[in-house]
């Protein structure tokens, strides 16, 4: 709208400038007319129009300038700040506005009430509506008469102010400092873990926070995201496959076909926070070569060789004694009672050492080796079922129990020995 009436205007005083070169034209011809001696009797008259030539003239240009003057301005208010003009508005509303705004602003980040320190009065003026200020220019040549004042960029974390810029600008190169830490060029979609914003506001200048306080505030308050995009060599994993065979020796094994890893390239997008992997999703991945398995042949044939993995020799029974210092000696096992000729069974893979007799208190009693550093003891039991040199697995019935020997009722008395050293068998059967 503006531009149109500049036009227009502009347009308005080329017209009165050809205007002005008609008239002079039509003076020149009245004088020309005045001395042609055919028009003597004219020249009384003409001579009367010359010497009213200025009030044809005033006639002329009165309704040709001042008229249109008054159609292309508007009565409006200038402002003197500190008694210097600073500029035209329409009204004194909005000059009062300007000012509240500044000042309200300036005292929210001061934390106290904030006067505009400038001496303003104003004048009633008619111009052309191209001279008017907007709002925005209002509040920029306000605060630029402050002296005092400037458009900062205020950092908050959460809601809460961290400190003061002197321009968003600044406050977006300070952020990007405390990210390069943790980031590198190749990054995407960097952020702060936290809700961090940048907003501008009117305020005094002396709040504009020191740039490396600032920064070494912020650093270790902010949590940096980013993501990236790699791409790698991955090694693929070969399978063991286990093939047993029951006419070989469990002491048997042999590898039929070596193992060979496979190998693949990943492309992958990498979540971090203050540079650390925190999360990955992969985009592509193409195999170069597959994996081949590994075969292993091993024999299940048993040759009295333990798992190390035991289980109760019986069972419904009822848990009497432990592994424990007893009426001055070492009760060097457990006590299971249950009622005579309960079957028992051999607590893991082994070979039969000892079986019968022997006067040692035990009674009847069986000692398997499992060929792994262990063995077991069986004791008081009614009926031996196997013989030494036997080879029995686990869970083979090996004797009834009884109350053969020092016993005080039916019960199998049960020990374990690691290298010959007798523990207590509770570290590695869960008894009831």
């Amino acid at each position: 709208m503006r531009n149109l009436l500049s036009f227009v205007f502009g347009l308005f005083s080329s017209l009165l400038f050809v205007l002005m070169h008609a008239v002079l034209l039509l003076d020149r011809l009245i004088c020309w007319i005045y001395d042609l001696p055919l028009w003597a009797n004219l020249a009384h008259a003409i001579g009367s129009v010359q010497r009213r030539r200025a009030v044809c003239a005033a006639a002329v240009f009165v309704p040709l300038f001042l008229l249109p003057g008054a159609l292309l301005t508007q009565s409006g208010t200038l402002i003197l700040a500190n008694g210097k003009p600073l500029g035209l508005v329409e009204d004194a509303a909005a000059l009062s506005a300007a000012v509240d705004d500044i000042e309200q602003s300036a005292a929210s980040l001061a934390g106290s009430d904030y006067a505009l320190p400038v001496s303003i009065e104003t004048k009633t003026l008619r111009a052309p509506e191209s001279q008017f200020l907007t709002d925005a220019e209002l509040k920029a040549d306000l605060i630029e008469a402050s002296g005092e004042l400037d458009t900062l960029a205020v950092i908050s974390v959460n809601g809460e102010r961290a400190g003061v810029c002197r321009s968003a600008e600044d406050a977006q190169a300070l952020l990007d400092r405390v990210k390069a830490q943790y980031t590198t060029p190749t990054d995407e979609n960097t952020d702060f873990l936290q809700d961090v914003r940048v907003d501008t506001v009117v305020a005094q200048t002396s709040l504009v926070s020191d740039f490396g306080e600032l920064y070494d505030y912020l650093s270790p308050r902010l949590d940096v995201t980013s993501t990236r995009s790699v791409t790698y060599t991955e090694e693929i994993p070969y399978e063991t496959i286990t093939r047993e065979n029951d006419q070989l020796d469990q002491t048997y094994r042999a590898t039929l076909q070596e193992g060979c890893a496979g190998e693949a390239v990943v492309t992958a997008e990498i979540e971090t926070v203050d540079g650390q992997e925190h999360g990955r999703t992969i985009v592509e991945r193409t195999v170069l070569s597959d994996a081949t398995d590994e075969i292993i042949e091993v024999g299940t044939k048993n040759v009295g060789i333990g798992t190390g993995d035991f289980m109760v020799p019986v069972t419904s029974y009822t848990f009497t004694s432990g592994f424990k210092w007893r009426w001055g000696k070492l009760h060097s096992g457990v006590d299971l009672a249950v009622p005579e000729g309960t079957p028992v069974y051999a607590a893991d893979n082994g070979k039969v050492i000892v079986a019968g007799d022997l006067n040692n208190g035990y009674g009847n009693y069986i000692i398997l080796d499992h060929q792994n550093g262990y063995k077991t003891l069986y004791a008081h039991n009614s009926a031996l079922l196997v013989s030494v040199g036997d080879i029995v697995a686990k869970g083979d019935k090996i004797a009834l129990s009884g109350n053969t020997g020092n016993s005080t009722g039916p019960h199998l008395h049960f020990e374990v020995q690691v290298n010959d050293e007798k523990v207590d068998p509770q570290q590695y059967l869960t008894l009831a």
